[in-house]
């Protein structure tokens, strides 16, 4: 069989701890950034409110010292973890989610500071292997 190549323009970066996405607005989803590239990110947080939809929703990156405001973003995916286990039961258990999201239409001064936040909030990158 043979392997698979990479498909993915820009290379994922695992973020450093205290790099978060925040989608608002209502700051309705907050969460620890997992990985992230030039071209979007995945991170998990606490679904607190299952039932607010909006669909002029607009992502904030933050960190010590960095962040980026008002990046418009399409969901790839959104999904229950399934190896969290709340320690409460029903319907008031906390449930954590991991969203993957694509960046759409950043401007200049965006994409500028998209860079700076990058080069200042990553760990390592990561290397994909298929077989």
């Amino acid at each position: 069989m043979g392997t698979q190549q990479e498909r993915r323009k820009y290379k994922r970066y695992a973020a450093k701890a205290g790099a978060y996405a925040i989608i608002s607005p209502g700051l309705t989803r907050l969460g620890q950034i997992i990985d992230i590239s030039k071209a979007g990110l995945a991170f998990k947080y606490i679904d607190s409110n299952p039932d607010i939809k909006d669909k002029n929703e607009t992502l904030f990156l933050s960190s010590m010292g960095y962040y980026v405001k008002d990046i418009e973003f399409k969901t790839i995916s959104d999904y229950e973890v399934s190896d969290y286990k709340s320690p409460k039961v029903g319907p008031d258990a906390m449930r954590i989610r991991k969203r993957h999201i694509n960046f759409i239409d950043l401007n200049f001064k965006q994409l500028f500071d998209l860079d700076y936040y990058i080069e200042n909030n990553i760990s390592q990158a990561i290397h994909y292997s298929f077989c």
